[in-house]
């Protein structure tokens, strides 16, 4: 067992909230800040993702760069390169409205990158794996269900890619100032990479959908800062550029036509994306102990054929 280094706590600042733990920044050094995760957090599952987070890294994804395994007697946690003068896109969207469009393409684009990135065999947990795993541990689905679920994981194609594993517009900074021209000097990374794997793209669009169009609207205002109906702006604009506006590198006529075949519209691509949500949703039900309903409702309705 690797051992937490203890910190004084007085020695941070607190600087965050987030679903399963705080951040901090360091008072002392201000190259540093921490994750600490909630009281009772499996200490295994904390030893994974700084595995996972120095991986990421050292693959060249632009990511905070893990530092130390921390505690402060009551939680454990990891330390950070702290990343000055940052911002979330979620923050963003929040305080400079009119630039909706501008950052949703940036993060679509940002997406291409990264999941054009290849993994090598071994290195990161294979999606395919990881949602097979989490769709025999949820609660709250029929046999019916799971079987549905079960064919649409393994229909998905079987690609060699980087996922973000957890890819919403919260986890994806910043250190462009408010206002500032995109030519201005910055650099943009991903965060929160626990859940990083190797599998198809369509896997990280799930969670874009559950956010825009899925998941309740005081969630959406209460961890994007921003109202459902923005979300689902921000959603559209992305995926427009996602599938329609990056040239795809093999010259098909759009990314779209790469997954979905020729022909598609906006409309239709949302429409192919919601098995995905309700695959991510997976994740989602494991981690809170049981199914959403709003995720039952759809996985129901297109098991169903409806």
């Amino acid at each position: 067992m690797r051992e937490f280094k203890p910190i004084d706590l007085s020695e941070y600042r607190h600087s965050g909230e987030g679903a399963n733990g705080a951040s901090y920044d360091s008072l002392t050094d201000p190259t540093v800040m921490m994750k600490l995760y909630n009281p009772g957090y499996d200490v295994e599952a904390v030893l994974t993702e700084y595995d996972i987070a120095r991986k990421v890294y050292d693959l060249g994804v632009p990511s905070p760069e893990p530092g130390e395994l921390v505690t402060d007697g009551e939680r454990v946690g990891i330390r950070f390169r702290r990343i000055q003068g940052k911002r979330s896109f979620s923050r963003i969207f929040a305080d400079e409205p009119g630039r909706t469009e501008e950052f949703a393409r940036l993060f679509a684009r940002k997406c291409r990158e990264l999941h054009a990135l290849q993994c090598p065999e071994g290195l990161f947990p294979e999606a395919k794996e990881q949602f097979h795993y989490l769709l025999g541990q949820v609660k709250g689905l029929t046999d019916e269900h799971k079987k549905w679920l079960a064919a649409k994981i393994d229909a998905t194609p079987d690609c060699t890619t980087a996922l973000h594993g957890d890819m919403h517009f919260g986890n994806i900074i910043s250190t462009l100032p408010a206002g500032a021209p995109l030519s201005t000097p910055h650099e943009i990374y991903f965060i929160d990479l626990g859940y990083f794997a190797r599998g198809c793209p369509l896997f990280d669009l799930g969670m874009l959908m559950s956010i825009a169009w899925f998941s309740t609207p005081d969630f959406v205002l209460h961890d994007m800062h921003i109202t459902q109906e923005h979300a689902a702006r921000v959603a559209e604009f992305f995926l427009d550029e996602y599938f329609f506006k990056i040239p795809d590198p093999d010259g098909l006529p759009d990314h779209a036509t790469r997954w979905f075949g020729p022909g598609q519209t906006l409309e239709s691509v949302k429409k192919a994306l919601v098995p995905y949500y309700c695959i991510k949703s997976l994740l989602i039900g494991y981690n809170i102990g049981q199914m959403l309903p709003e995720a039952v409702e759809a996985i129901d309705k297109l098991s169903k054929g409806e």
